[in-house]
């Protein structure tokens, strides 16, 4: 056999040789120099040297592994072309990689040992370097304009982030398999914290500028990967700029949370726009811009999408939040962020808001959205859990400071007191505790320890469920609720200013154009545009999101129950004295819940499915307690929720049951009712006046509903039997008040109204006129029809009420303090309606203000006839004969006659006239009676009316003597003295029994000397005679 020739065969490597070739690759390096240099390999001339003068082999072992990989990266006068020390780490990481792989066929086991564990060395070796140049980039030498090392991590972590489905590619090429695992895995914390500042502060810039529509998803998959790291946690809790601490200019706290915090940035993408500092795309510029020329379908999509995107951010700032929280070495931290996000905005919650000063709506709608996905454990299992949120914490936690926000029934300086004294007791407890430990032990040292007792302040170790209950209830009001305020304040502008374009294209079209009309109406144009965007994208975010409203109903409804244990549960009556725990609470914590039920309400299907009854059954235990909610406006919201429910509003046929089925509504809505409508007269607001008709609104509508509720026109009955003298009476009087100043002023307002429809008529002289004053004009014209139009709605509301109840309930309409008042309204109406001035209410378009005559005039006739069919002591007829301003007998006539050809109830008619003859024959007795009186001493007359009193009482102030039924009618409506202002109620008035006597005595003989007088001339023939003459 032939031997191999020696070109063919293949010389046998060492160990040493084989492992040098190896790690040679990896690091790219040359121990000698090279026979074809290549730009990517370094020659270590140095390095080699050093080995040769240890008299050691040229060749890249492990031992030399640490001093090769130290020299390749301190090369000196890189070219800029080179890789920077980063980059040049990541690769040598993945070269590592392919050597381990091909070792694998390696027959021979201990080479291959050998070999995997060298590679293994300088892999570990690379990754610490790597975490030292990305903490400290200067270690190495780098080219001119290298990347910071962790703007190239920053890419690799991007790039493995990376989803089909992202609005951009990623940044970069992705790292090396197993790069990134192996560099943060592998490491301690001290080793990751000084590369993790910078990667968190380039990811924090990474969507500080990015709305809802850019890319965030990308840098927020990298954050919830890095939390998951224990090391990389620890190392964003303990960040700079986890709470930031630098002032920035002109910006305050509660914005630099938001601008300068590592989450604040990713809190800041939202779809609502932010306009102090703009994220882009501009989500209202591209979904929504020219939407009244959208298709349908076009919206709807945006909507969804928006929807969806958000969601998405919720999920994953959610699970950020739960890894944090559930790692304790930095759970504190996180509600500590969270606190003083919430400390630092309390602002947000006033009228007005400091853009500058506070965090955007936008974060705090996601905060919101994020804090209630964390409440989910517990608000699927509310009734088990409810226990854990101890009220103490409003007084006593360290993080969030709730003494100063507005309580539900105390003030400021009562909830200190009521905490300082509870402060206090606890420490005489810990005193004489301390007292009886320290006698019952010798003292086995002098002068060291003091017998002195330490005054120990209250603390409370509080659990997460209750932690976390009372920050979302802060984040909500100040951001969900606070958005969703804007939201209708937006809404509500929006509207004002659509109507005013209207206008202006109506008089440019009528020919009333001017350049500056035509400013106006440009002007007009661009505001309508941005407010319809900026509405679309509150709408997109948050009432479009019904899983979001729902999650908010899921919590307020806990809050209603926590709430409720503080008063003993739900049941009726309440105590007498309310818990100071319970008036302690926040007002907000309440009003949250109202509004947000009065907004899901008007959602088509967003309660759908959602039980309500114990929002009901709140709502009807504290309407009308003024001893556990002081603020009316509260207690109002609640009847309009009540007002939303009702089954012809809401849509859903489960809300008849809760007004018909549930027992504390059937005992107790229709009474609280009418006590709030009384309550209301009073608010203590500047705007109590026009305020009380809007909530009378709500009101009257909600108890016109209930009347065709047999069992609640049954409790109604009830109650105007049992306060007959008490809240019914009050009720009845405001409602009377209501009706004839709403009646009354929109009647003078169509006059007004008529007037500018005239001037308008007569086109020549209209046109004359110059264009700024036809302008205001028009401005006011459509200001009164808005004014008639709600007044007139009012009006007719109270009139219906004033007529379906004085069929059932007559008897409060005949009381002497209240009959002729009844009696003067309803002939003022009469007045009005039948009377020589009628005509002039005559107007285009009537049923546009809601003014119905016809009906209104049906009414009244109705009213009349149902007061006088329960006048079993004929005081009615009197009573209207008796008002000198409005009454005629010829009036009631004309009534009738108008009565008759609209095609009024023919029996009501006819009763009606029948009145009318029992008025005219009241009113001629009258005039006898006066006769026989004639002149009636001064003392004798009330002081108000100058009629004759029947029953005087003095006022215990003014000491004033008045009658009765005048001073009652008057309290019903104001509780003071009329003479001095003083504080007075019926009980406080004092008959004045002598004077009562003496005008008795004073009718008798007048009445007696009358006869007297009459008789002597029936006995005398002359008169007699004179009198046929």
């Amino acid at each position: 056999m032939a031997s191999p020739s020696p070109a063919s065969a293949r010389p046998q490597r060492s160990p040493d040789e084989v492992e040098d070739i190896i790690l040679r690759k990896i690091l790219l390096v040359s121990l000698t120099p090279p026979a074809n240099p290549s730009p990517a390999v370094a020659y270590l001339e140095l390095t080699a040297a050093e080995l040769l003068s240890e008299s050691r082999p040229l060749l890249a072992l492990r031992d030399a592994a640490e001093r090769l990989l130290i020299d390749r990266l301190s090369l000196p006068d890189l070219p800029a072309a080179s890789q920077p020390p980063f980059t040049f780490l990541a690769a040598a990481f993945g070269r590592a990689a392919d050597e381990a792989r091909k070792i694998s066929t390696i027959r021979d086991a201990g080479l291959r040992a050998r070999l995997a564990d060298s590679i293994a060395h300088l892999r570990g070796l690379i990754l610490s370097y790597a975490r030292i140049v990305a903490g400290n980039p200067d270690t190495f030498p780098s080219p001119t304009a290298a990347p910071h090392p962790a703007a190239e991590l920053l890419v690799f972590l991007l790039a493995e982030a990376a989803d089909p489905l992202d609005p951009t590619p990623a940044p970069g090429a992705p790292p090396p398999p197993g790069f990134i695992d192996e560099f943060f895995g592998g490491a301690d914390y001290e080793s990751i914290e000084p590369a993790m500042g910078e990667l968190y502060e380039r990811l924090r810039q990474s969507v500080e500028k990015v709305s809802a529509l850019g890319d965030f998803q990308r840098p927020l998959r990298v954050l919830r990967r890095l939390v998951g790291i224990p090391s990389c946690a620890k190392a964003l809790v303990n960040h700079p700029k986890w709470i930031p601490k630098n002032q920035i200019m002109l910006i305050g706290e509660g914005r630099a949370m938001e601008l300068s915090s590592v989450l604040g940035a990713f809190f800041h993408v939202s779809a609502i726009r932010d306009r102090e500092f703009a994220s882009k795309p501009d989500v209202g510029q591209q979904c929504f811009s020219e939407a009244s020329s959208r298709r349908p379908a076009d919206l709807f999509s945006s909507f969804t999408t928006i929807k969806s995107v958000m969601n998405g951010l919720y999920d994953g700032l959610k699970d950020v939040l739960l890894i944090l929280l559930k790692n304790l070495d930095t759970r504190e931290k996180v509600l500590e962020y969270i606190a003083e996000v919430i400390n630092k905005n309390a602002s947000r919650s006033g009228m007005q808001v400091d853009p500058l000063k506070c965090a955007s709506s936008g974060m705090f709608v996601n905060l919101s959205a994020v804090m209630l996905r964390l409440c989910e454990p517990f608000l699927d299992n509310m009734e088990s859990k409810k226990d854990k949120i101890d009220v103490n914490y409003l007084f006593y936690n360290n993080r969030i400071d709730f003494k100063d926000l507005t309580a539900i029934n105390a003030s400021s300086d009562e909830v200190s007191s009521w905490i300082e004294s509870i402060n206090n007791e606890h420490d005489q407890n810990s005193a004489s505790g301390e007292v009886r430990l320290m006698e019952s032990q010798e003292a086995t040292s002098s002068g060291k320890n003091s017998t002195s007792l330490v005054r120990c302040a209250k603390k409370e170790n509080f659990s997460f469920i209750c932690e976390c209950f009372f920050m979302t209830a802060r984040v909500l009001n100040l951001g969900l609720m606070k958005a969703i305020s804007d939201f209708k304040h937006i809404s509500q502008q929006l509207a004002r200013l659509e109507d005013d374009l209207e206008s202006n294209r109506a008089m440019r079209d009528q020919g009333g154009g001017s350049p500056q009309l035509e400013q106006d109406i440009n002007r007009l144009e661009k505001i309508v545009e941005i407010l319809t965007q900026d509405k679309f994208c509150y709408e997109a975010q948050i009432l479009r999101d019904g899983a979001f409203l729902q999650r908010a109903l899921s919590f307020y409804r806990l809050m209603i129950l926590w709430s409720v244990d503080l008063v003993g549960g739900f049941k009726m009556p309440l105590p007498s004295q309310c818990p100071k725990k319970f008036s302690c609470i926040p007002e907000h914590f309440l009003d949250d819940a109202m509004d947000l039920l009065v907004l899901t309400s008007r959602i088509p299907k967003a309660l759908e499915s959602f039980v309500l009854d114990d929002f009901l059954s709140f709502i009807i235990m504290f309407m009308g307690s003024t001893s556990y909610i002081k603020n009316p406006y509260l207690r109002a919201k609640m009847v309009e929720v009540l007002n939303c429910w009702m089954p012809q509003r809401s849509g859903l046929s489960s809300t008849a049951s809760l007004f018909e089925g549930h027992q504390l509504c059937l005992d107790y809505l229709v009474r609280n009712l009418l006590k709030l409508y009384v309550d209301i007269e009073f608010t203590g607001s500047h705007t109590q006046f026009f305020d009380k008709f809007n909530i009378r609104h709500n009101i009257a509508e909600l108890l016109e509903y209930l009347w065709d509720v047999p069992s609640h026109r049954n409790a109604w009955r009830q109650i105007a039997k049992e306060e007959e003298k008490g809240v019914y009476l009050n009720f009845l009087n405001f409602l009377i008040n209501d009706s004839i100043y709403l009646l009354d002023e929109s009647l003078n307002k169509i006059l007004e109204l008529k007037e500018i429809e005239a001037e308008m008529a007569n086109t020549i002289e209209w046109e004359r006129r110059p264009p700024q004053e036809r302008e205001e004009r028009l401005r006011v014209f459509h200001q009164w029809e808005n004014i008639v139009r709600f007044d007139m709605k009012l009006a007719n509301e109270d009139v219906g009420m004033l007529a379906f109840t004085s069929e059932q309930i007559p008897a409060p309409f005949l009381l002497p303090e209240m009959v002729e008042r009844v009696a003067s309204m309803l002939n003022y109406f009469l007045l009005q309606l039948a009377g020589p001035q009628r005509k002039s209410l005559t107007v285009k378009d009537p049923e546009k203000y809601e003014f119905k005559p016809k009906q209104l005039l049906k009414q009244i006739a109705t009213i009349y006839v149902h007061i006088s069919r329960g006048d079993k002591e004929a005081v009615f007829p009197a009573a209207i004969s008796k008002d000198g301003r409005a009454y005629n007998d010829q009036l009631f006539a004309s009534a009738a006659n108008i009565l008759w050809r609209i095609g009024g109830d023919p029996q009501i008619i006819k009763e009606f006239m029948q009145l009318a003859g029992k008025a005219k024959a009241a009113a001629s007795e009258a005039m006898d009676a006066e006769a026989i009186l004639g002149d009636i001493p001064d003392e004798f007359l009330d002081p108000i009316q100058y009629t004759l009193m029947k029953d005087p009482v003095i006022l215990p102030s003014s000491k004033v003597t008045i009658d009765r039924p005048v001073i009652i009618r008057h309290l019903l409506s104001d509780s003071t003295d009329p003479f001095n202002r003083s504080h007075l109620t019926q009980d406080m008035l004092i008959p004045n029994t002598e004077l009562k006597l003496q005008i008795e005595e004073f009718v008798r003989s007048q009445q007696s000397r009358k006869r007297t007088a009459a008789e002597s001339e029936i006995g005398e023939p002359d008169g007699t005679a004179d009198m046929v003459e």
